[in-house]
């Protein structure tokens, strides 16, 4: 029996939907891999652990960077993983897969992913673009002839997209979204304190305390940091109010 998936491909996380069941898999796109042999060792949750804590011969990358393809590989390996995660043994037959891919995504972009994906063990490979299937996925009913506004915001793109009579009348994908804010807190840390603090601190930062808008009430948390003037632990306390300051340039 032949199965059906969907997969949403995304630089932070992925998703996997089987028909008939739901989203059965939501793991990080991270992979982490033995540099000198090449050598996988661990993907998703498991290698995300690993992300700014491995040895110099263990490297942990995203290999999706901005909604595409980085590292085609990494990536044809992953979508394996985690196609074989939501399947289990017991199939035979090759899995029909819908696959999403931001709306501003280059022909050969487009060809990248759907290669990686036939060579994952794909039957069939269907792409959709990112803000339709969110609009589909909200329960907009895409087939009316009125416009539709989607904003979709990822990790590594925001694709925002007008909808009407099934498709996409005018899109654009801004490369802000997600990663950039982690970035931007990394950056601000480093510059104001001396302290390099690891990407999932500063994300830890920016979901618990992070705003786009100054808050009512000021919040604080403690983070655990390397000095880079003695090269030793450091612990601080950065508030709502500095990554609301970090995070209003993107």
């Amino acid at each position: 029996m032949s199965v059906d998936l969907g997969i949403d491909l995304g630089t932070a996380s992925v998703l996997v939907y089987v028909k008939g069941k739901g989203v059965i898999l939501k793991e990080p796109s991270v992979v982490a891999y033995d540099r000198d042999t090449n050598a996988i060792k661990a993907i998703g949750e498991e290698a995300r652990m690993m992300l700014g804590r491995t040895p110099g011969n263990i490297v942990a990358v995203r290999p999706l960077r901005q909604g595409v393809i980085s590292d085609y590989t990494v990536t044809e390996k992953m979508i394996k993983y985690f196609v074989q995660k939501a399947l289990g043994k017991r199939t035979f037959k090759k899995p029909r897969i819908s696959i999403c891919v931001p709306s501003g995504v280059t022909e050969v972009e487009r060809k990248a992913v759907e290669e990686a994906t036939y060579a994952a063990g794909a039957r069939e490979v269907h792409l959709i673009e990112e803000p339709l299937a969110a609009a589909i996925g909200v329960g907009i009913d895409i087939s009316q002839p009125c416009g539709s506004m989607v904003v979709d915001m990822g990790g590594g793109t925001t694709d925002i997209a007008v909808i009407s009579l099934g498709g996409i009348v005018h899109s654009e994908s801004v490369k802000i979204a997600g990663s950039t804010f982690d970035e931007a807190i990394i950056k601000f840390i480093r510059r104001k304190y001396n302290i390099l603090v690891g990407e999932r601190t500063a994300e830890e930062l920016k979901v618990k305390i992070g705003c786009a808008a100054k808050r009512d009430k000021l919040l604080a948390m403690d983070v655990r940091g390397r000095s880079l003037i003695s090269g030793l632990p450091k612990t601080l306390q950065i508030t709502s109010d500095e990554v609301y300051e970090a995070l209003s340039e993107p």
